[in-house]
């Protein structure tokens, strides 16, 4: 039986299996030299081979090459211009997670608005601790207003303090409030300024308005507005005059004369309770406050008993702080004197201790000494 194998050109040759073809012969046959491949149109029995294949191929590969000769002229077929335009918006398109953020328009200024009012200082939206920590000094502290000046036509008062160790302390209450006292000197807000806030201009703490470094016009227009018109807080007229008389505002012969009110029939000493009615005011003492007399003998017992158990000397009657030993002698010009720092101290008139209480104020660790923690509180 003679084997025939097709070449590529479709023609049957002769075909020996290769061990049959080695057994016949020693040497080894030599591989046909292949043929250079031409093009279709130069060479017609190219494209019979091709013919060939095609026919020679399976149904399913000629359903694949016809789909895909479909597909090409489909791709050909697309269309082009102002429909295909339309057709790719049809086709929905990915977009961007988050809608775009509008863009800041520039705000139209009117010419003829006024520009708004700046704020002298960063605005505080909340009392700082610093500041609450001085609020509870002024309402556990005693201070008094000694004097107040209003300039007309401005939204500006200056303020005389007095302070807790005597000093006198002059606070401004304008579009930046200010004291003279070394707290102040370091920048902070100072008891003597929340002192005229809070208690002689009666600034509501809702306000917000009375621990500001810097008020704008309306705000101060408020405060000024609803101050109450009768003095808050204000100082003894003694301690006012001594203060008239350091700062060279009055004179020795302009000060009022010493209150008294003469016993009568009916009023007996509140200690012996024995009449005071047509005896010598020589051996009478009269309160500062509200005038009302009593014996010399009877009261320095009362002195005695009331500072040997260590308690404040005040009136028998009103039960006011009685004037000490300075005060009697203001009328001479004794007990207003100045400090090394430059201060008018008036502890000697009023009756106050010049040594501070710092037992409500913190020291910071190692008794203040490390940079970060030091504050130094000067009254």
């Amino acid at each position: 039986m003679v084997l025939s194998k097709r070449k590529r050109d479709g023609e049957f040759v002769p075909w020996t299996p290769a061990g049959q073809a080695v057994a016949a012969s020693s040497t080894p046959a030599l591989p046909q030299a292949k043929k250079a491949r031409t093009k279709s149109s130069s060479n017609p029995s190219g494209a019979s081979s091709s013919r060939a294949v095609q026919a020679s191929a399976s149904p399913s590969m000629k359903s694949g090459i016809a789909t895909a000769s479909h597909s090409l002229t489909k791709v050909e077929a697309q269309p082009k211009g102002a429909h295909a335009s339309q057709l790719a918006k049809e086709i929905p398109q990915p977009g961007p997670s988050q809608p775009p953020k509008a863009s800041r328009s520039r705000r139209e200024t009117n010419p003829d608005e006024p520009e708004p009012e700046k704020r002298g200082a960063i605005f505080k939206k909340s009392c700082p601790k610093n500041i609450l920590d001085r609020v509870e000094r002024v309402m556990s502290q005693r201070f008094f207003m000694i004097d107040r000046q209003r300039t007309p036509g401005q939204l500006r008062e200056v303020f005389s303090v007095l302070g807790s160790t005597g000093n006198v302390y002059t606070v401004t209450i304008d579009k930046n409030p200010s004291c003279n006292c070394p707290d102040a000197a370091k920048g902070n807000h100072c008891k003597h300024i929340l002192f005229i806030f809070l208690k002689v201009l009666q600034v509501t703490q809702a306000s917000g308005v009375w621990y500001q470094k810097a008020l704008l016009t309306s705000e101060l227009e408020t405060v000024f507005a609803e101050a109450p018109l009768a003095p808050n807080s204000i100082a003894h007229p003694r301690i006012r005059e001594a203060h008239a008389r350091a700062t060279g505002k009055a004179d020795a012969e302009t000060q009022s004369p010493p209150k008294k009110r003469i016993p009568g029939p009916d009023d007996d000493c509140p200690i012996c309770y024995d009449g005071m009615h047509g005896v010598d005011e020589k051996s009478l003492v009269f309160c500062e406050d509200c005038g009302n007399a009593l014996h010399k003998e009877c009261f320095q017992g009362w002195k005695t008993s009331t500072l040997k158990d260590h308690k404040q000397l005040t009136c028998v009657w009103c039960r006011a702080q009685w004037a000490s030993a300075g005060a009697e002698g203001a009328s001479a010009g004794v007990g207003a004197r100045r400090t090394r720092e430059g201060y008018i101290n008036l502890s000697g008139v009023s009756g106050i201790s010049p040594i501070r209480d710092t037992s409500t104020y913190y020291h910071g660790p190692r008794r203040g000494q490390r940079h970060y923690g030091y504050q130094d509180y000067l009254d």
